[in-house]
């Protein structure tokens, strides 16, 4: 072996280093189709139709990915470690909380599907069910650092998601009105996974390299 140096032997790259610096979540029925790709030659491409958008969430709170994994282990005698362990649990959850008040921020807070109602004199009502059904949606997390040439995207692809816990609603003449969701992801039986990481746009293929990704290799 050759004599080195602690920064020689880091093969550090500060490039590699990304940030989110806005984003969007859209999400559809499971009727929507999940897009195979989200770019041509790097530029960012329309969703399908179906797709709606959550529009401005909390600055602070932003979009938080969550990853709750269990694991089961068999232990040994003479052994101080696990000497089997498998895991028996991986979900992935993004909190959120949207500021808009709109159709689309009313049906996720309330498990409701407002595609009917209606304004009557003016008024719009609605009612939760008494006995909700769990509700599944196409979810599609878009989040880009850079711009133009440099845009790099980091698009996260939850085909069946449904939101598993309902922050609290606050009137406030300090606050926003806001609507905290939970989501967790779930598999699609017809797309085989829960979730998929989509890495793309021109800021990323001109880094793919430093990335130590080389060549178009196409990743189960």
């Amino acid at each position: 072996m050759a004599d080195t140096d602690l920064l020689t032997l880091k093969r550090a790259k500060a490039g590699n280093i990304r940030k989110v610096l806005d984003a969007v979540v859209a999400v559809a029925p499971m009727s929507a189709p999940v897009p195979e790709t989200f770019t041509v030659a790097g530029a960012l491409q329309e969703l399908p139709p179906e797709y709606r958008t959550i529009g401005w969430v909390s600055k602070k709170d932003g979009y938080k990915w969550s990853r709750d994994t269990d694991s089961s282990d068999i232990e040994s005698h003479g052994s101080v470690e696990p000497t089997r362990r498998d895991i028996t649990k991986d979900v992935t959850g993004l909190a959120m909380t949207a500021q808009e008040t709109s159709r689309l921020t009313l049906e996720l807070s309330n498990n409701v599907d407002l595609s009917e109602a209606r304004l009557v004199d003016g008024e719009l009502s609605y009612t939760r069910q008494v006995a909700p059904s769990t509700r599944y949606w196409r979810l599609i997390a878009i989040g880009i650092d850079g711009s133009g040439s440099d845009a790099f995207y980091v698009i996260n692809v939850l085909p069946r998601a449904t939101i598993s816990e309902y922050g609290e609603l606050t009137w406030s003449d300090e606050d926003a009105l806001t609507y905290p969701l939970t989501w967790s992801a779930t598999v699609d039986q017809d797309l085989k996974y829960s979730f998929r990481q989509v890495l793309a746009g021109p800021g990323f293929e001109s880094r793919a390299a430093d990335m130590d990704f080389s060549g178009a290799v196409a990743v189960a």
